[in-house]
């Protein structure tokens, strides 16, 4: 007589309810799937909470500022120009209620998916536990993101410092920061400081800002910042300790291998994430190290029927990353092995929002250079198409990698609204198109994406 199936309490339970998780909780909810979600922190996970939403909320009122300030040489008399940050909180605090986060567990519960609060723990490859309670599932994805990587600083927990946790809270501008870390959160919140008036100072242990992105991206980045926002940048810096006295924090930092110091009223700590293993994975045959959870490109792990997305797996820590990976592992842990698709990474657009904004997709020059293929630049300034003249803007460019053929392998750009721009390159690197098929694309006149073109038009 044939062994009956064991049953399990859900189809799936989700391990976190941000992108990585969220997403492929609902697809499969829908498509009629018993379905579950854990979360032992915000309902929504970090992007609509505490990252992308709110800091972009808050770089958007920078942005009207600035602008304002501006508006002289346009002919706009501004009088009596100021801002009231606690009002600025209160924006930001409705952009992220806009999301709808606030009744997350709704949303699950009107696709039929059961919320579960706490910590889950693997007790077992098919059980996890949170707290005194047990459940089953025939399938598991882990997408429990990361937390914030805090640097072993001589005097830095004793001193305090804030995260960019802290710093989308704060009720009004510090007068003075020291932020460690030229990444994306590094340069957005330097560039959010700097605007609303605090003197800002950023290091990094990395020869430039941006390190993922193309070089000459993180070096224009900082000529802005050093130049228009009078932000002190300090690159190839190790911070060595920090004292905290009288309401006051000094930094001390080796440059150019000597010892420098600046007192500020704050640290704000933007040194990258570490992954959320914490979740007895060994009882479940999930194998994982400091990066992160191991998957393959069908975003399985080492356990076949446990599944990962998101931040966890280290790939690359986008939301819209998170997102595509749960849609990946959605379609494929329910449908025969034939049918599975593939992550694919090489045309995943990257963006940091400083003005101008930066962006970037595929290779830069620097992997190309590492991994021995021929290539071929294109590149233009935005300072010679007509929307640069009529902005007054001129800062940026527009650069484009390319093979041999023209293929389009790269691009990298600094320009107002790159983080639209670039998707035109992404969308051809996504389909191996070449260079001259964007030239022989008919670009709007008097438009920011003219420069794609141009710099394209540079490649043989």
């Amino acid at each position: 007589m044939p062994k009956a199936q064991r049953v399990h309490d859900y189809d799936l339970i989700a391990i976190g309810s941000g992108a990585g998780g969220g997403v492929a909780a609902h697809l499969s909810a829908r498509a009629g799937h018993k379905v579950a979600i854990v979360e032992d922190d915000t309902v929504g996970g970090e992007c609509p909470n505490f990252g992308c939403v709110p800091t972009k909320a808050l770089l958007q009122a920078a942005e009207l500022y600035r602008s304002a300030t501006e508006a002289k040489k346009f002919g706009i008399k501004v009088s009596a120009l100021n801002f009231n940050y606690p009002a600025i909180k209160k924006w930001k605090d409705l952009a992220v209620k806009r999301t709808g986060t606030a009744d997350g567990e709704r949303a699950y519960s009107a696709d039929g998916i059961a919320v579960i609060s706490g910590h889950a723990h693997f007790i077992s490859p098919h059980e996890i536990s949170t707290g005194q309670r047990r459940f089953t599932a025939k399938k598991f994805l882990v997408a429990t993101g990361t937390s914030n990587f805090i640097p072993p600083i001589e005097g830095l927990s004793e001193s305090g410092f804030i995260t960019y946790r802290d710093a989308i809270d704060l009720t009004k501008p510090l007068k003075s920061v020291f932020i460690i870390g030229g990444g994306a959160i590094g340069c957005e919140f330097a560039e959010l400081f700097a605007t609303f008036g605090t003197k800002v100072t950023i290091a990094d242990f990395a020869p430039r800002l941006l390190t993922k992105e193309d070089a000459a991206v993180g070096e224009l980045i900082q000529a802005v910042f050093e130049h228009q926002n009078g932000i002190n940048v300090h690159i190839s810096t190790e911070v060595v300790k920090i004292e905290a006295k009288a309401g006051k924090k000094t930094v001390y930092f080796r440059t150019s291998g000597k010892i420098q110091s600046v007192k500020v009223d704050e640290v704000l700590v933007a040194t990258g994430k570490v992954p959320h293993t914490d979740l007895g994975l060994e009882n479940a045959g999930v194998e994982y190290d400091k990066h992160g959870i191991k998957v393959n490109d069908f975003m399985q792990t080492s356990s076949p029927h446990i599944y990962a997305a998101g931040d966890v797996t280290g790939k690359m820590m986008f939301t819209h990353v998170a997102s595509y990976q749960s849609r990946i592992a959605a379609y494929n842990m329910f449908r025969p092995k034939r049918e599975w698709i593939k992550a694919l990474y090489h045309a995943i657009p990257r963006v940091t929002f400083v003005a101008p904004e930066a962006a970037g997709v595929g290779a830069t020059e620097d992997e190309l250079k590492s991994r021995k293929i021929n290539y071929q630049v294109g590149a233009a300034a935005v300072s010679v198409i007509g929307r640069a003249n009529t902005a007054d803007n001129d800062i940026g460019f527009v650069k484009v990698l390319a093979d041999k053929q023209g293929i389009l392998l790269g691009a990298a750009i600094v320009s107002p609204r790159a983080g639209e721009m670039i998707h035109e390159l992404a969308l051809a690197i996504q389909h191996g198109l070449t260079a001259q098929a964007i030239v022989d694309t008919v670009h709007a006149f008097p438009t920011w994406s003219e420069a794609v073109r141009v710099a394209c038009a540079k490649i043989a």
